[in-house]
């Protein structure tokens, strides 16, 4: 199995096969998560979205999925809808 830090690099490298086995390790876990912070779906739905995103765009932004998840936790908390 792939780290995460394997995985980053290889979406560095637009592998879009990286970023599907990124997103099936973490988007149950982060679902749940968002779910304990979020009143609704669209918005914990578009928040994943936002942040796989971001990780495609722009994989050198923080060294691990959890830099992304404090980003977007951040986010909530400012209460700016994510871009859609």
């Amino acid at each position: 199995m792939r780290t995460d830090e394997e995985l980053f690099q290889q979406i560095e490298l637009k592998n879009r096969s990286a970023l599907e086995l990124l997103y099936d390790r973490y988007e149950k876990s982060l679902y749940l998560l968002l779910t304990r912070m979020l009143p609704d779906e669209h918005r914990i739905q578009m928040t994943l979205k936002q942040m796989f995103h971001d990780i495609w765009t722009d994989p050198n932004r923080f060294p691990s999925i959890h830099g992304y998840l404090i980003a977007a936790v951040k986010q909530i908390k400012s209460q700016r809808e994510p871009v859609r």
